[in-house]
Formats: C-alpha cells, sequence, structure tokens
C-alpha cells in the first residue's frame, strides 16, 4: 500500500479519532453525547509522534538521543507502525513506494511544485510566495474594467443630455 514519510506538521483524518460532547439533560437526566471525527496533529518534530524510531535513550521517559519519522499510509501497510490516514496526501510529504509516487505525482499540477522536495514547509510557502507575486503583479499594472470605454461615453453622453435640458428649462422661465 502506498506510503509517504511526513516532513512537515499535517493534521491528518486518522480512523476512530473523535471529539466527544457531553452532557446531561435537566429535563430526562440522561446523558447526552455526540462524536464527531476530527483530524489528529502529527509532527516529525515531536518525538513523541514517531512511528519509526532508532536512537538510544539515555533515562526512562527522557527523549534525549531518539531520532525517529513518521511514516502514514492510505491502507493496510506492510509496517503496522504505520499511521493510516483518510483522504489524499500533501506535498509535504515523501513518497516511500512507488504506488505513493503515482499518486504523488498525480497532484504535481495541483501543487506547482515537486513533492520529491525534502525540504519542511515548502508548500505553504510556495503558496505566500505566490500569493506575494500576484500581488506585486496587480500593483504594477493599471485595472483593466471590460466595457469601462463604453459606460464613460454612455455617461458623457448623459451628462451633455442633462446640460441641454438644463438650458431649455431655464430660456423657458
Amino acid at each position: 500500500m502506498a506510503r509517504w514519510k511526513l516532513t512537515a506538521p499535517h493534521y491528518l483524518n486518522i480512523e476512530g479519532t473523535k471529539w466527544e460532547y457531553q452532557e446531561v439533560s435537566r429535563t430526562t437526566g440522561k446523558t447526552i453525547r455526540i462524536q464527531v471525527p476530527v483530524p489528529t496533529l502529527l509532527d516529525p518534530r515531536d518525538q513523541a509522534d514517531f512511528t519509526h524510531k532508532w536512537g538510544q535513550q539515555s533515562q526512562p521517559g527522557v527523549h534525549s538521543d531518539i531520532e525517529g519519522e513518521i511514516i502514514v499510509s492510505r491502507g493496510p501497510s506492510i509496517d503496522s507502525k504505520d499511521i493510516i490516514f483518510i483522504g489524499d496526501p500533501t506535498p509535504d510529504m515523501i513518497p516511500i513506494d512507488d504506488e505513493a509516487k503515482a499518486i504523488s505525482a498525480s497532484f504535481t499540477e495541483h501543487w506547482r511544485y515537486k513533492p520529491e522536495t525534502e525540504a519542511p514547509g515548502m508548500f505553504s510557502q510556495s503558496l505566500v510566495d505566490q500569493f506575494h507575486l500576484a500581488m506585486a503583479d496587480a500593483s504594477t499594472k493599471p485595472a483593466r474594467i471590460e466595457g469601462l470605454d463604453l459606460l464613460v461615453a454612455a455617461m458623457a453622453d448623459v451628462v451633455k443630455s442633462n446640460q441641454e435640458l438644463t438650458k431649455s428649462f431655464v430660456r423657458r422661465v
């Protein structure tokens, strides 16, 4: 099954992750429960989120020399440690196997940069960069409105007609 390595923090939809709201009805005394599926934050900088770890642990409970990574999958995986997520991959996921590479390749036009880039935060930064380029481009070009010249000509005709009507009214009075 398709597997990816996370390079940036992600909120991923994972089966079984739910937020629960409970209250007791004042009229019936029964507990009302509402469960809503919510995404889970997975951060590759947080050692507690690692699915694959290596290195030495100096003291129990201290994660000083441990390194690792978070591997996610879109279905049953060859490794039971992988986290199975629901939805599409993001550009900040590095494909590990051929199936994941094919799936990621189908999104390259949408992402507009190569997802094999290992630098974290590349996709979100590229969106910010694209926004800045669009703003700079828009501020240097004068605004072009279709049909504006026709509207200005029509308004000039109306002003001229109003002036003629005003002159004819003044002559009568």
